[in-house]
């Protein structure tokens, strides 16, 4: 058993990196296994479809909301900007705690909407009937302007989550109910009719995949695909982007879910020790080595080792790499004879591995079997749309960490932090939104003024073209301009700085014709 993975743990996301002092440590990171995709009802002629009017229109009801409230205008409001939501939406009506606890035998109702000031009931005693009652339907309390401690006790009991009465509270009620049905669909609680169309919101742990933009939901579909085979994955995207919580994704999707997940960073130690946590050495291999240690490949048995930064890793582990995925077999340092191992493979870089592979500076055979089933996680400046759901997220996250809740965020300072580019990425908006909730008071709104300065200072980004788009075209016309200068195309590679082969690969890459010559 790997000294780091308790016993009884039935999946562990171990990192691997090394002291200042050289010596070897270990951080385990739990994958707690959720169903990380929603199921969809399959439909069938026999399906019971139920009806709502909607400004004089029938609608399917895919989403079926009972709402608590005794004042008939909060009602009303609440009522129309719920069934004004891109899903169709069906809502139930109750003023007292009584009758929303008799609404609750219809077991298609998937959310509650409950405000904490009823006529028979008060306060966190609503919370606590409601959950007894079906524990497994998310809650979300309405709360009066300032009542920023019963909103947080009230998580703590746990709801779903929360809206505080001010001026537009209502305009965000939409947004809460998606996201807290959507989580609530991914720990398989409750499975409600969704709208295809609207945003799918993800979450594993504590970290979401928001799939507002046609890119990233292109990634959930990968996801998806990549989990049904045993396929080797290569993960490219910038710094920040969640390609480790893809890679855990992919395996706790997957029918290895049960097994451990690994997690080696290829740039974070030195060659001889990348060497031995992967695969393993024997007694007296090198000095300290004073018993036989297995590597990642075996310990992981039939899981999945998931090795980020794969473009750092030196040439000759390369080559060692390259054994494992064509012969599925290791070598330990000292050993004389090899050992088979069964774990799968994904691999992680924030640099274009294709480029470093052609430049020389990677194994290309390594390459091509490693990109059997590439993913590009898209950086968070192309998918803009999906920040407001971030945001939401991450400042209830912090909420209920810190015990301090706001009183939410005004549109200007969501303006600033959409027009933002944010290099790093995903990672960067989530410390700042983290920053966001210690820095204002209990109950105060998050202005403009409290966004950090090099954010509100910040040109917005006006190239909407991806970069990669930008450099292939200035690639292109370079090759294009060689290739008429010079006699042939191993005149031109030369000219170019690289090899025939790599000229060939680029020429592919971009579409041009790679006659010989």
């Amino acid at each position: 058993m790997h000294p780091c993975r308790p016993p009884g743990v039935s999946c562990t996301c171990t990192r691997h990196g090394q002291r200042a002092d050289g010596d070897e440590h270990n951080i385990d990171l739990r994958c707690r296994r959720l169903a990380l995709f929603p199921r969809r009802p399959r439909p069938h002629d026999g399906q019971r479809r139920g009806k709502d009017v909607m400004d004089g229109h029938e609608t399917v009801a895919r989403l079926h909301i009972l709402l608590v409230e005794h004042d008939p205008e909060h009602a009303a409001a609440m009522r129309h900007a719920l069934t004004h939501m891109e899903t169709a939406v069906r809502v139930s009506l109750a003023d007292r705690l009584r009758t929303a606890l008799a609404a609750l035998a219809d077991p298609t109702i998937a959310c509650v909407v409950t405000d904490l000031r009823l006529p028979d009931a008060d306060g966190l005693g609503i919370v606590r009937t409601l959950r007894a009652a079906r524990r497994a339907l998310p809650v979300i309390v309405v709360t009066g302007a300032g009542s920023a401690e019963l909103a947080v006790a009230a998580l703590k009991l746990g709801a779903a989550d929360y809206v505080s009465k001010h001026a537009h509270y209502v305009d965000q009620l939409p947004c809460v109910v998606r996201e807290a049905v959507g989580r609530s669909v991914l720990a398989g609680l409750e499975e409600p009719h969704a709208d295809p169309g609207g945003p799918t919101t993800v979450r594993f742990d504590e970290h979401p995949f928001v799939a507002t933009t046609a890119s990233m939901a292109a990634v959930l579909g990968q996801i998806e695909r990549a989990a049904r085979s045993t396929v080797t994955v290569l993960i490219e995207g910038e710094t920040g982007t969640g390609k480790e919580l893809v890679a855990c994704a992919i395996h706790q999707r997957g029918p290895r879910h049960d097994a451990p997940f690994l997690v080696q960073n290829c740039a974070a130690i030195s060659e001889s020790l990348l060497e031995s946590e992967l695969f393993g050495h024997v007694r007296g291999a090198f000095t300290g080595a004073d018993r036989d240690r297995r590597g990642l490949f075996e310990e992981a048995g039939n899981g999945t080792v998931f090795l980020d930064e794969i473009a750092e890793t030196p040439l000759p582990v390369q080559a060692k790499l390259l054994r494992v995925l064509q012969h599925e077999e290791v070598k330990a340092l000292g050993a004389d004879r090899v050992r088979r191992v069964r774990a799968r493979i994904i691999a992680a870089t924030n640099r274009p591995l294709e480029l470093e592979a052609t430049g020389g500076r990677f194994r290309l055979d390594l390459f091509y079997r490693l990109a059997v089933f590439p993913i590009r996680v898209p950086p968070l400046r192309h998918r803009a749309a999906d920040i407001p759901t971030l945001i939401a997220h991450f400042l209830r996250r912090f909420e209920v960490r810190e015990g301090r809740a706001t009183g939410g965020i005004e549109p200007e300072a969501l303006r600033a932090l959409q027009t933002y580019a944010w290099p790093g990425n995903v990672r960067e908006l989530e410390n700042e939104i983290h920053r966001l909730v210690l820095s204002v008071g209990a109950g105060e709104r998050i202005h403009r003024r409290h966004v950090a300065r090099r954010l509100r200072e910040a040109e917005p980004d006006g190239i909407e073209e991806p970069l990669e788009r930008i450099l292939g075209r200035v690639e292109l016309a370079l090759i294009r301009d060689r290739l008429q200068r010079q006699p042939t195309k191993s005149a031109a590679a030369r000219s170019l700085g690289i090899t025939r082969e790599a000229l060939y690969a680029k020429m592919r890459r971009l579409g041009m014709a790679t006659r010989e010559g």
